[in-house]
């Protein structure tokens, strides 16, 4: 019981601590890079054209072609389309997530990615293949469907080698 006594405030320093440095990322400036950019105040858009760089803390976005969206002149959305588009960015725990499709959304307030058509997913070695894939970055979850129509039918998923061995219990011998 007394463990408990002295684990509970740790965890939750920790906690705090992670929710801090996202918050933190939320608040450096994004940086774009562009060929062409083209602003619409009445609408709130802004679109980006050829070989598009967006870089916010440890996000990196590229692109053909960006569209970002606004609600009261915070970024509530960025569209990135490319063949592929991508995006990275590192995790609570500093690992990196890195991310492929031809369309690519990511919301800022939410922390939430969702990718279409040629999607891939790649995070701490696991691989997910797809037509779409939907990741939450604040919880590290993820989901992902293939599309009868396309080429993409069905998910793949490829776990390494290290993270089966140590889900699996160890053998007497």
């Amino acid at each position: 019981m007394n463990l408990i006594k002295y684990l509970l405030p740790v965890m939750g320093l920790v906690m705090y601590v992670e929710s801090s440095v996202m918050a933190e990322v939320q608040k450096q400036p994004i940086i774009i890079e562009s060929d062409l950019a083209e602003r619409n105040d009445k609408t709130g858009l802004t679109l980006y054209k050829g070989d598009v760089v967006i870089q916010q803390g440890s996000m990196i976005i590229a692109a053909n072609e960006v569209t970002v969206f606004y609600e009261s002149d915070d970024v509530s959305r960025i569209r990135c389309e490319g063949k592929p588009a991508s995006f990275q960015q590192q995790d609570q725990s500093g690992e990196r997530v890195l991310a492929r499709a031809e369309t690519i959304n990511y919301e800022p307030g939410t922390e939430l990615v969702t990718l279409k058509t040629n999607a891939s997913l790649s995070h701490k070695g696991t691989q997910i293949k797809g037509d779409s894939i939907n990741y939450d970055l604040r919880n590290e979850s993820w989901k992902a469907k293939g599309d009868n129509q396309s080429t993409q039918k069905r998910i793949q998923l490829v776990i390494p080698p290290s993270s089966i061995n140590d889900s699996e219990p160890e053998s007497q011998q």
